[in-house]
């Protein structure tokens, strides 16, 4: 499907309206859209791997959840600078007779807390006149259990998917379990927080227990983290009393609309419920 600018800014002005939500980042959704599709058309398909704030938002909805970039974990793929920049150039310059084009603007390595080595592309996606900036990040040696998944990723305007790989839903609450764990009371990712309610309370019943065991295990392991599976209930419990991080989840609740309704106790017992899973 093919938008001008005035076009695609008067659909998604209309569908943040209908769904009282903000237009700039459904238009960064429909742009990252539009580069997964190109990936679906790569000989990369097979070796990457999304993960994060786009997957989730896929998964609950762009109600529950806002995303401002692309996550992914590359397999069968050396990482460096010149073999990124080869891939990514050779995806964005797919044709799909969809009117974006995609400008690369640069790399950096990615510093912020990240668990794993990785890059990060800052990419342009521009139609016409109008340009709208997303990033790409790329990292390599996930623990991903048992193994990526194909995941049939539904449009945001068209009523059909695109095939992708992606985490199982145990290898995303291993990670974010993990997360929270091992920064203890010096977390301030409350979206880690976030994304573990909801997903708990969507997907409980469709949770492998015997794989999110082993994947809690194995991404403990990667990141050696052995001592959250053995003290995870004593630091639940400091997490769950600690004033500043009842603040944060205050100051995320006024951030974000969809987090308005959860108070922080409720938040705590999805994560106390997902550790008795996995707890030895």
């Amino acid at each position: 499907m093919v938008f001008t600018a005035a076009q695609l800014k008067g659909k998604i002005k209309y569908f943040a309206k209908q769904k009282n939500l903000d237009a700039r980042i459904l238009l960064r959704i429909y742009m990252m859209e539009r580069f997964l599709e190109r990936i679906t058309n790569s000989n990369y398909v097979d070796k990457i791997v999304i993960k994060g704030g786009v997957l989730i938002t896929s998964m609950i909805g762009i109600s529950l959840r806002s995303t401002m970039d692309i996550d992914t974990s590359i397999q069968e793929f050396k990482l460096s600078k010149r073999n990124v920049q080869a891939m990514i150039q050779e995806i964005i310059n797919i044709d799909i007779s969809d009117g974006v084009i995609f400008q690369i603007r640069e790399f950096s390595e990615i510093m912020d807390n990240m668990e794993y080595p990785g890059l990060r592309v800052s990419i342009d996606a521009i139609i016409d006149e109008m340009k709208v900036p997303f990033k790409v990040d790329l990292s390599t040696g996930d623990a991903i259990t048992p193994s990526a998944i194909e995941y049939k990723y539904r449009l945001m305007f068209e009523d059909r998917t695109i095939l992708l790989k992606s985490y199982n839903i145990e290898t995303i609450l291993a990670e974010k379990l993990q997360t929270i764990l091992s920064r203890g009371i010096l977390n301030t990712r409350m979206r880690d927080f976030y994304d573990i309610h909801v997903l708990m309370s969507i997907y409980k019943d469709d949770i492998d227990k015997d794989i999110m065991k082993k994947s809690f295990f194995r991404t403990c392991s990667n990141r050696k983290t052995f001592y959250v599976m053995e003290s995870g209930n004593l630091i639940i419990d400091k997490i769950v009393r600690e004033k500043y991080l009842k603040n944060l989840w205050v100051l995320y609740q006024k951030k974000y609309e969809y987090a308005q309704p959860i108070d922080y106790e409720t938040v705590m017992y999805s994560i106390l419920v997902l550790f008795k899973i996995v707890e030895l």
